[in-house]
């Protein structure tokens, strides 16, 4: 008697990004790559995991090789929204990448993927709403979303690193685009009120003045460890809102600083600076015994401080920045 053994099928698996754009072509790609044969496992890490991931002979969706993350014999796709462009990396097995795909027609990661996929004879139809909804989140125009893209932006708005929310979304994603159908499970639409009473906490924080005022400057602190009960008690409705209430702040004061928590007991600086206002001026102001110590990145209207080493980055250590900045902006004096 002869025994036939049937070949196993590959495997391998696909990571997505932070993003809802990000879980969207990951959901596209892991069915397009079944659609090839190969059996498909998702990823999908949260800020956490991505300070130490390293991803060996797999797919990546809107993850680039920084902050800790490392490629080895694997594709990733992101798209670029400062050059409107879309990209496919190969990185082989020392971590080496080169450019497979540069696609100006797209406006998402989910879109790269799409092309993708139809290099390889694996297409994929994605129901058009979403991807009217990433664009237009990718673009900012929230006021523009569909009734259905309203409630996943407030959803993964409020619970973009909850692993348990982002499969939720994964699955939904995932079953849209095999069935086109749109509908919204019931455990989705339950989550948003959480979006909706994040945004009153955010309008009771930055009305009702629970924020610190340094001289004429404001400076609202996020963090578990801020002895304001209002904060320490709602951390976790305010941070993924932290860019917003920065944002209000700097229409009262130029600039407006807020102490943020990314990750449990570590903090950075955010610097939201007006055009009438010298970015250099602010930038000078940091304290030069410590910017050896810092990781500072710069845009037009804005300043991230980040501290190197993630065991230095306390609300202490964070706040005596703000101050001595402060300090130095309202003097007129440099950060010597």
């Amino acid at each position: 008697m002869v025994e036939y053994l049937q070949e196993r099928p590959k495997t391998t698996t696909v990571y997505a990004g932070m993003t809802w754009d990000d879980i969207v072509g990951a959901a596209a790609l892991a069915i397009g790559l079944s659609k090839k044969g190969l059996r498909v496992y998702i990823d999908l890490p949260v800020r956490e995991e991505l300070s130490n991931l390293k991803i060996v002979r797999s797919y990546a969706v809107g993850i680039q090789p920084r902050n800790g993350v490392t490629f080895s014999s694997s594709t990733s796709m992101i798209y670029s929204k400062a050059k409107k462009m879309g990209y496919v990396f190969r990185y082989d097995e020392g971590g080496r990448g080169e450019i497979l795909m540069k696609i100006s027609t797209v406006g998402s990661v989910t879109e790269v993927v799409r092309e993708y996929l139809a290099t390889m004879n694996a297409d994929v139809e994605i129901p058009q709403q979403l991807l009217d909804d990433i664009v237009a989140m990718n673009n900012g125009g929230i006021n523009k979303l569909s009734k259905i893209g309203r409630v996943v932006y407030g959803v993964h708005r409020i619970k973009s690193n909850d692993k348990n929310v982002r499969l939720m979304l994964y699955n939904y994603a995932y079953n849209s685009i095999l069935t086109k159908n749109l509908r919204l499970p019931q455990e989705i639409l339950a989550l948003y009120s959480e979006y909706e009473k994040a945004l009153k906490l955010v309008e009771e924080l930055v009305k009702g003045g629970k924020y610190m005022t340094i001289g004429s400057y404001k400076v609202a602190v996020i963090s578990s460890k801020h002895s304001d009960e209002f904060v320490s008690s709602n951390v976790e409705y305010l941070r993924p809102f932290a860019s917003d209430i920065l944002s209000q702040l700097c229409r009262q004061s130029n600039p407006a600083f807020v102490v943020y928590e990314e990750l449990s007991n570590v903090h950075e600086v955010r610097v939201c600076v007006r055009y009438s206002t010298s970015i250099v001026k602010v930038v000078d102001s940091i304290p030069k015994d410590v910017v050896s110590k810092l990781n500072i990145t710069t845009a037009p209207t804005s300043v991230t401080i980040e501290f190197l080493n993630p065991q230095e980055a306390t609300l202490d250590n964070a706040l005596n920045i703000v101050t001595q900045m402060i300090s130095r902006l309202s003097s007129g004096s440099s950060g010597e």
